[in-house]
């Protein structure tokens, strides 16, 4: 499934999230047993998603069988099919992400405007950590006399404005994280992969997926939020006590 020259990787959905594995590693891709548990009869079929922290998989899925060492048998949500993906901009992981996705993953692929998390199936077969559930101290600080006020978990936010890069809406170029943290994804922007988290979920509170990006830059690092509707630019009374967010406090 390799030549010189190319680098075949098997693109997968699962988690409500894409990968990118490897060519060389697959044996065979299949329709799990009657039953759905196993794969030939002797091949017990672990759920992808739930390898890397998240939910189990609707059933019964699709069987990847890697050649690995251990052997392991995934459960996925989809296969998308094969890609050679030599001439496809590859990206590291953003620093922010690395506790949660490593070393299941080893970095991103933009395959086509898509992005896909490529996989270490070395790693998955040695076992992973849990990844851990991120959380902050509260971030908050005054109203600020002008803010970009965005809507997050029920609650409006603002955002000095030299913090903010773009406000964006989520896409191909968004690829979702099957850990179930607060950190939900990656997007990738103006060629730069950027870390996206649920303010709520940093906060400890119950998050649910939401349609746009926040990008932020501040201190030298770059990051985004989720939000479910961006209000504009907006200062004085119409801030009407809402809170700034203190990017320098947050991870701090």
């Amino acid at each position: 499934m390799s030549e010189r020259g190319r680098r075949l990787c098997l693109l997968i959905e699962a988690g409500g999230s894409r990968f990118a594995v490897p060519a060389t590693s697959i044996i065979e891709v299949a329709v799990p047993d009657l039953g759905g548990s196993t794969l030939r009869g002797h091949h017990p079929l672990v759920d992808l998603s739930v390898l890397l922290g998240g939910g189990p998989e609707m059933r019964p899925g699709t069987a990847v069988l890697l050649d690995t060492s251990p052997t392991l048998a995934l459960r996925v949500t989809a296969v998308r099919g094969v890609r050679d993906v030599a001439e496809c901009p590859w990206l590291h992981v953003p620093r922010r992400l690395v506790p949660t996705v490593e070393p299941a993953v080893r970095g991103l692929i933009d395959v086509a405007g898509e992005l896909f998390l490529e996989l270490d199936v070395e790693a998955l077969a040695a076992g992973v950590k849990p990844p851990p559930q991120l959380k902050v101290v509260e971030p908050f600080g005054p109203t600020l006399p002008q803010a970009l006020v965005f809507e997050t978990g029920g609650r409006l936010i603002g955002l000095p404005l030299q913090a903010v890069a773009q406000v964006v809406t989520i896409g191909p170029k968004f690829c979702a994280l099957a850990a179930g943290t607060a950190a939900v994804g990656v997007i990738l922007h103006q060629g730069q992969a950027w870390p996206v988290f649920s303010l709520p979920g940093l906060l400890g509170e119950p998050f649910s997926p939401e349609p746009l990006v926040v990008l932020t830059e501040s201190g030298g690092e770059s990051l985004g939020f989720t939000a479910a509707r961006a209000l504009g630019v907006l200062d004085g009374a119409k801030l009407d006590g809402v809170p700034g967010l203190e990017l320098k406090r947050m991870f701090s």
